[in-house]
Parts: C-alpha cells; sequence; structure tokens
C-alpha cells in the first residue's frame, strides 16, 4: 500500500528516483506555493523536491537537472498524480502546464466550497425566515414556532435569558422575539463566511479527493468512517485519502481482520526503515504545538528505527515518551486558548443534581479545538483521542472499552502489556492530529 502509490521511475544521472505520494497536507502546500512569485521551472522543482523520497540529495543539485530530465520526472508524477493533475493539459510549455494545472485545481476547489457554503447559508435563513413569520403572524403554530426560536436563539446567539422574559407573548412579544433572531443570525451569517475564507485551506482539495475516491472505491464517507472506528483507527491530514478505503476493502472479508488492519497501517509507517514516519515528524519541526518537543519526538522516531532489527520491542520504550508529551501538547493547546487545564481530564459531577460542576480538560480541548478534517473523520479522530487513549481509568478496575492504548493505565505503570506497534503507531498519530490543530 505505501510503496505503491508512490512515484517510481529512473533517470540515467539519477538511477532509481521515487517521489512520495501527495496526501491531503500537501496539496495545501501545493496551493500556498502556486500563490507565490516563483518561476514556472522554479514551481515545478520546488513541487518535486517536496515529494522525493530518493534519492536524497540537496535541492540546489536537484534544480540543476536539465530541462529535459526535470520534464522527464515531472511527467512520470503527472501520470501517476492524476486526480491531482485532473485539469494539465499539454501545450508544449510544460513547466507553465504543470504549475497552471495545479493552480486550477485549486481554484476549482475554493469555488466548489463557496457554491456549497453559499448554498448551506441560503437554506439556513430560507428555514428559519419561515419560522420566524409564523411567530409574527400569530398562526396556530405560534407555540411551536416560538419553541424553535428559542432553540435557535441558544445557539447562536445565547438569548435565552431575554426569552424567558416573555410570558404567554402576543403578537408584540413575537415581533421582539424575531428581532432578536434577526440580530443574532446576521453576525452569525457573517462570521461563518470570514471563518470559510480564513479556513478555506482546511478543505481545499479535499471534498473534490474525496469525491473522485470514493467513485473509484464505491465507499460512502460514513461506511468508511464506521470502519475504522471498528478496528479503534483514525486517520490523520498526513494520509493519503486512498489509504482508507483499502481499510474498508479488508474488512469485507469474512470475519474480522483485526490483524491485517493493523498490520496496513504498521506497514505504512515502519516499511522503507519507518520513512513516512520519519517524513511525518520531521514536518512538525516548525508547528507551533510540537516546535519545543520536536527534538524528543525525532528521538524517538531514531530509537523506533534503530531498535527494530534488534529484536528490542521499540513500544515499549518509546511509548511512554510518546504519551507524556501528547499529555503536554494538550496542555500547551488549552494555555493557547487561555483555559486553565489545572482541573481533572473527566468532567466534575455533581452527585447530587447530575449537572458537571467543573469541565475538565477533554470537555474544554473539544469544545475549543478547531477541525482539521471532514467532520466524521474528524471526529473519529477526536474520539480516539479522548475516550481511548485518555479514556477514564480507576486503578485495579478494567476499562470501559477494553483496549491498553490507555494513558492512565501506562502512564501509573498499571499496564505492562502495551508494547505493541499498534499503539505506537496510533501515539504518532495523536500528535500529528494534534500538530494540525489552528
Amino acid at each position: 500500500m505505501p510503496s505503491g502509490n508512490n512515484t517510481k521511475t529512473k533517470l540515467e544521472s539519477l538511477g532509481d528516483v521515487e517521489f512520495k505520494y501527495v496526501s491531503y497536507r500537501d496539496t495545501i502546500e501545493f496551493a500556498d506555493l502556486s500563490q507565490k512569485q516563483l518561476s514556472d521551472r522554479r514551481f515545478v522543482v520546488q513541487i518535486l523536491f517536496h515529494q522525493l523520497i530518493k534519492p536524497r540529495i540537496d535541492v540546489d543539485n536537484f534544480q540543476k537537472l536539465s530541462d529535459k530530465e526535470l520534464i522527464e520526472l515531472s511527467r512520470a508524477f503527472v501520470k501517476k498524480e492524476n486526480h491531482i493533475f485532473k485539469y494539465f493539459h499539454d501545450t508544449g510549455e510544460f513547466f507553465k502546464d504543470f504549475k497552471r494545472a495545479i493552480a486550477t485545481g485549486h481554484e476549482k476547489d475554493i469555488e466548489e466550497l463557496k457554491k456549497s457554503v453559499q448554498q448551506t447559508l441560503s437554506a439556513f435563513t430560507k428555514s428559519y425566515a419561515s419560522v420566524i413569520q409564523q411567530a409574527v403572524d400569530g398562526t396556530s403554530y405560534r407555540r411551536e414556532s416560538l419553541q424553535a426560536l428559542a432553540s435557535v436563539a441558544k445557539q447562536i446567539g445565547n438569548t435565552q435569558r431575554r426569552l424567558a422574559e416573555f410570558v404567554n407573548p402576543g403578537i408584540e412579544e413575537c415581533q421582539s422575539i424575531a428581532r432578536i433572531i434577526t440580530a443574532s443570525l446576521r453576525p452569525q451569517i457573517d462570521f461563518w463566511q470570514q471563518w470559510t475564507e480564513q479556513n478555506k485551506n482546511i478543505f481545499d482539495s479535499f471534498s473534490h479527493y474525496w469525491a473522485e475516491s470514493q467513485q473509484r472505491y464505491n465507499i460512502a464517507e460514513a461506511k468508511a468512517v464506521k470502519v475504522l472506528r471498528k478496528y479503534k483507527w483514525f486517520i490523520t491530514p498526513s494520509f493519503p485519502v486512498p489509504f482508507i478505503f483499502e481499510v474498508v476493502t479488508l474488512d469485507r472479508k469474512k470475519a474480522r481482520q483485526d490483524k491485517a488492519v493493523n498490520k496496513l497501517f504498521v506497514e505504512y509507517f515502519e516499511s522503507n526503515n519507518w520513512r513516512n514516519l520519519e517524513i511525518m515528524v520531521s514536518n512538525w519541526k516548525n508547528t507551533p504545538l510540537l516546535k519545543k518537543r520536536h527534538k524528543i519526538l525525532a528521538d524517538c522516531t531514531e530509537m523506533a528505527k534503530s531498535t527494530s532489527k534488534k529484536r528490542i520491542n521499540e513500544a515499549n520504550v518509546v511509548l511512554p515518551t510518546l504519551i507524556t508529551q501528547i499529555d503536554g501538547v494538550l496542555s500547551d493547546y488549552l494555555n493557547s486558548k487561555n483555559i486553565s487545564w489545572h482541573c481533572d481530564y473527566d468532567d466534575r459531577i455533581d452527585q447530587k443534581t447530575g449537572k458537571v460542576k467543573k469541565a475538565g480538560r477533554k470537555t474544554q480541548f473539544k469544545n475549543t479545538r478547531s477541525n482539521i478534517l471532514p467532520t466524521k473523520l474528524d471526529d473519529l479522530a477526536n474520539d480516539i483521542f479522548l475516550n481511548i487513549l485518555f479514556q477514564s481509568s480507576h486503578k485495579g478496575k478494567p476499562l470501559i472499552t477494553p483496549f491498553n492504548f490507555n494513558r492512565h493505565k501506562i502512564i501509573h505503570g498499571e499496564s505492562v502489556k502495551y508494547g505493541r506497534k499498534g499503539y505506537l503507531i496510533r501515539a504518532f498519530m495523536v500528535l500529528d492530529f494534534l500538530a494540525h490543530l489552528e
């Protein structure tokens, strides 16, 4: 699976050449590069060098390749990555055509995103406009309308306190409530439009990429998430999207495929002397949340590489260190949002009322973090992080969801059977999930 998605070719001056598959994260960086003032040739060099796995040469030597050799490499890359170069048209000016194809794809994705957002906003306002009109007209649906309006106001304007002031409302009160909703709704629409513009790179290429992959594999997103959840796996922005469908394809076989699915994820990172893991961790070097911890994480990667061939269980050594760093990143993230992390992981519940007395770290994280993937995939990653790794644990008692990938059992020394490569990989993936948070 991993190497099968890479572009492999040969060049007389370099020998065997291999380019890494284009991941979701790569498409974002490509879009950023297309906005910079680079010559067409320089742009092609930057893109190819960004994906180059072997041979290991520096960018200065790579850009010294002749135009003929560079075009030869580029054609192999374009042919393999046809989903990225859907708009490639050879006009005889190859470097310009290469750059134009990526820029055009990016523009098309933005157009589709804007269209989708506008349709959603239009449906949203149209839906609640009818509810508001019913309330103002004083129809027989007034009571139901007011309840719906109160629900909307609570979500988008926090106006429930003002709504409580109205008792047995008449027409004037209905009109007043309508004005409250209108005043609350307008800023929210403006906010989401602005948010979409500011965060459009999160969605660039992904919806189009998913649609093409779904058509190719005939698998819906919801089905893919269901299968991933079944085996307690998830994906992060560093993964190639087709990887998901490989998991689903395995699950179509009779009986559970735990070993096969685990092997797929492990081999993805472990193959070629942990090359994909090394690339992923290297990309964290300048990530705000992981920057100060990068040396530790790079050392963990090197430890995994050096021990795997010496019959030493690298997970026994590396996993506890990764979990402590995940713990630290969680605290750093809450600090960055001006949220105190001096609290328990889980909510503190009032035993008499059953209500939350104080929100725990997990709830605070969930309520403030940014989405980094489409909703269902994002929710799955969040669930593995908070409800599997940080699942509530009590000494001497079994976990509600039996799975030894548990922060508390490992760090407190209660579990001594955590040394599995699958758990090690999941810890690195959690860090990649955190690395992409805004």
